[in-house]
């Protein structure tokens, strides 16, 4: 309506029009008299003038009678409809007090205007309070009577508002619990806004006759056949009480657990193995001790098992291939052992598999177009790709700068060593040194000088409050002098570090190796100096510092600036018996070793689906691993002590590249080979990367909400490019064996859906994507069909009510939640409005003057008897 009246209910201008553009035509008024100035008629002035402004008055009144205006004027009357639901899940002790409520505001409140309307399936006005009791219903569909197995709140809040008075002040009172079993409420919100109506929900409390029900079966998708999987059965309990939930697979018990239901929803979590491709049928059972009915304790659900997937592995070592592949297939992977020199040169010789496994495989056993085709592989065709590390992987260059290793996450550093190097460890042998931690420190001293060759240099530097030089810097030749020197430290005195690296310095100005390196370690604070002027004069000689801060009272924050300002690395433990392991990781990127084969425990850095259900924190120590450096985009998932990559994962192109720089057999990972978690761990690890089978390019997909099926198909090119070019179709085969062919309008970017109304029936609705344009038999084989189970409806599941629902439509239009009669009339500035049709009396009077009009220009004899 356009006009003059603002926006809302609110009434503060008297008169509104409701066709404004009708007064375009008060634009000829100034033509009128331009005409009359330029008449030929021989009349005087004054006749002149008084029949152009009759005539100018009666356009005047037509215009003003064409936007037909309104007078308003406010009142206080209010309009408000009763909304009672009466469908099976409301109690029948709810019914009685909503009646009684309902009779107590009509008489206290004594509302201008009272309508009453009952709902289950579908709403119905009726006369007086009294009707709503009156109203036929029945547990099933029927001619003429409320369907109390639904609840439509969306058809409901429609009919109150074609009952409310459209210039009163409007109140819709909501008696309910807020479950809708069909519909959609929120569809109707927009226009109880517009309208101004608030709503006051009144909740219902559930029935309280001890019925615990199943409520649903959760499947995750992408299921392979043997293929262990977590299958979920939610079961809802009215109170905690004791019970038995058995999964079956078919007639196959899947699995069964006695439990103690909490009070609500509970989890019931059970790992299924479905063995055979094709459409499987899970079902949930519930024995539950005083459960109020069992009608409702068995539900099914379908699933659609992909094939048994399919894995490539490749051994370095062929010997050792067994331990991996009889680990993968006890986890239902299909594994193919095959030597490197089978490997395809093509991509296209690897498409048949979800995944490849290379596992120590010597760079110098992979041709250059091998590296390629498993590069296309994973980057153009989505394929998955696990690579581990072991001792034979480094040749000369190793994968340096290979097509392959652009492929993983990691870099790897070609096999070589520094031929001169000065090593110096700078040792804390302070007081809180003493004991275990100093003999670790010492083994870790030893374990750094095992590591150098004769044409390398070493030295120890010791500290308290004063330095000593331990063992003198130069060539390691005789390695058990040395040995010799630093077993005969001793802890003792305070911390005082830069005097210690101040002499470090002046040894390594001495030395003429290119490389110099230092370790520092130390557990205690120390006396304030200026260290950051010491190591920018250290690293201008080249000189490279890293530190160790080992125990709770180290000063992390100086050791770190140090390694930083030193161009090193920052090591930090609470306990010393990693210290060997960080000192041998240091010493080998000191010279540039590759490989570390200390015993240490992987570090959980970030945790992954693959961790799930394995205790990965407790896996034995690993005895070996390769160095490497994590690209940017990478994520790290196990790490060493020292922070070197042990797991990471990233996204190549269409598809996922894990890295592993340990072995998966009987070398490095020979403990894990006796670990529970061994097994589920890698079929994890390789599920989690392979590629997608080539039918989820369409991923179809079939879910009820109510008393609908929801029918979605996402279509994408082998790119993962949204389709946008399908007609899809789907046969429908309903409970009742009809069968319909349904068309699937497109309804996002890729994305067709259709929305199809269902009934509750012993039998599933089965849906079957069709053969169409672009859409192949052999995709279609690959999405499978998908059934519906819906044995009963909803309604008889004693859900508490949704309050999330009621206190969002009350919120949203200015209501209130179990609302006082008085909050329901207090008019909180609301007003009604009455309003008047003016354009009768305007065009009456408009009439009037156009005949006074004509009656002045048709007498001129009584202007000239009058003088004129």
């Amino acid at each position: 309506m356009a006009g003059l009246e603002p926006a809302g209910d609110a009434v503060s201008f008297p008169v509104t029009l409701q066709s404004s553009w009708a007064l375009l035509l008060l634009l000829l008024v100034p033509l009128l008299w331009w005409i009359a100035g330029r008449t030929g008629a021989h009349v005087s002035r004054r006749h002149l003038l008084a029949a152009t402004a009759l005539r100018s008055l009666a356009l005047v009144m037509l215009a003003l009678a064409l936007a037909r205006p309104q007078w308003n004027s406010g009142a206080g009357d209010v309009s408000v409809v009763y909304a009672l639901d009466v469908s099976r899940s409301i109690p029948a002790g709810y019914l009685e007090s909503a009646l009684k409520w309902i009779g107590a505001a009509d008489r206290e409140a004594a509302p201008a205007q009272s309508r009453y309307l009952a709902f289950a399936d579908q709403p119905r006005l009726v006369e007086g309070a009294d009707g709503l009791a009156k109203v036929p219903v029945a547990q099933e569909a029927a001619p003429g009577v409320l369907d109390q197995s639904q609840t439509n709140l969306e058809r409901a809040l429609d009919e109150a508002l074609l009952g409310l008075d459209r210039d009163g002040v409007k109140r819709l009172v909501l008696m309910t619990d807020g479950n809708q079993t069909a519909g959609d409420v929120w569809r109707v919100l927009p226009r109880l806004k517009a309208a101004g109506v608030r709503v006051y929900p009144v909740p219902a409390k559930p029935r309280d006759d001890g019925d615990a029900w199943v409520d649903g079966i959760e499947v995750p998708g992408g299921l392979r056949a043997q293929e262990p999987v977590k299958v979920a059965v939610r079961v809802y309990a009215p109170r905690a009480m004791p019970a038995k939930v058995r999964l079956r697979h078919g007639p196959a018990i899947a699995g069964s657990r006695v439990v103690r239901l909490k009070p609500g929803l509970n989890r019931i979590v059970f790992e299924a193995q479905l063995g055979q491709p094709g459409l499987a049928t899970l079902s949930a059972e519930l024995q539950a001790q005083g459960d109020g009915s069992v009608e409702n304790n068995v539900v099914r659900q379908s699933a659609w098992v992909g094939s048994r997937a399919r894995v490539l592995y490749v051994e370095g070592q062929p010997s050792s291939a067994g331990y991996l592949r009889d680990a993968l297939a006890a986890q239902g992977i299909q594994v193919t052992v095959a030597p490197a020199a089978e490997l395809p040169g093509q991509a296209a010789g690897l498409s048949a598999y979800d995944a490849i496994l290379l596992s120590d495989v010597p760079a110098k056993a992979l041709s250059a177009p091998q590296m390629q085709a498993i590069q296309a592989y994973v980057r153009d065709q989505g394929g998955g790709l696990v690579f581990t590390s072991g001792e034979n992987v480094f040749g000369e260059k190793g994968y340096s700068d290979s097509a392959l290793e652009s492929a993983l996450p990691v870099r790897f550093r070609a096999q070589e060593k520094r031929k001169d190097l000065a090593l110096v460890v700078v040792l804390d042998r302070s007081y809180s040194m003493k004991g275990r931690k100093m003999e670790l420190a010492k083994e870790a001293t030893r374990a750094a000088l095992d590591l150098l060759e004769e044409q390398h240099e070493f030295a120890v530097v010791t500290f308290d409050s004063q330095t000593y030089v331990s063992v003198p810097l130069e060539k390691v030749r005789s390695k058990r002098k040395a040995e010799d020197q630093i077993s005969r430290i001793q802890a003792s005195g305070q911390t005082n570090i830069y005097p210690a690296l101040g002499i470090t310095y002046r040894l390594l100005q001495k030395s003429r190796s290119r490389n110099k390196h230092v370790i520092l370690l130390s557990d205690g604070d120390t006396h304030p100096a200026d260290f950051e002027g010491l190591l920018k004069r250290m690293t201008t000689d080249k000189i490279v510092v890293s530190t160790v801060a080992v125990g709770d009272g180290a000063d992390r924050e100086l050791m770190t600036n140090i390694a930083r300002w030193g161009n090193g690395r920052s090591y930090s433990t609470v306990g010393a018996e990693s210290l060997p392991q960080i000192f041998v990781e240091e010493t080998q990127r000191a010279v540039r070793a590759n490989l570390g084969e200390e015993p240490f425990r992987p570090v959980v850095k970030h945790r992954m689906a693959a961790f799930e259900g394995v205790d990965i924190e407790q896996a034995p120590p690993l005895k070996g691993f390769v160095a490497s450096q994590a690209r940017e985009s990478a994520e790290v998932l196990l790490a060493t002590p020292s922070e070197s990559p042990v797991l990471a994962r990233w996204q190549y192109g269409l598809g996922k590249v894990v890295v592993f720089t340990s072995d998966v057999k009987n070398r490095w990972a020979s403990q894990w080979l006796e670990w529970p978690g061994y097994g589920r761990l890698w079929a994890q690890v390789t599920r989690g990367v392979m590629r997608r089978e080539s039918g989820e390019q369409l991923d179809f997909r079939v879910d009820r909400e109510g008393t609908e099926a929801v029918v979605t198909l996402s279509a994408l090119t082998p790119d993962g490019r949204f389709r946008g070019d399908l007609s899809p179709r789907v046969r429908m085969v309903a409970a009742d064996g009809t069968a319909s062919i349904l068309d699937l309008p497109r309804t996002g970017a890729g994305t067709y859906q259709l929305r199809v109304p269902i009934r509750a029936g012993a039998r599933p609705a089965r849906f079957e994507l069709m053969a169409s344009p672009g859409i192949g038999r052999a995709a279609i084989s690959q999405a499978g069909p998908r059934e519906i189970f819906y044995a009963r409806s909803d309604e008889y599941r004693a859900f508490p009510p949704n309050m999330d629902l009621l206190r969002t439509l009350a919120e949203q239009t200015g209501g209130k939640v179990a609302p006082e009669i008085a909050d329901v009339f207090d008019r909180q500035g609301d007003e009604s409005r009455r309003s008047r049709p003016l354009w009768p009396w305007l065009a009456l009077l408009g009439l009037l003057l156009y005949l006074g009009d004509i009656f002045v220009r048709r007498s001129p004899w009584a202007w000239r008897r009058f003088g004129s």
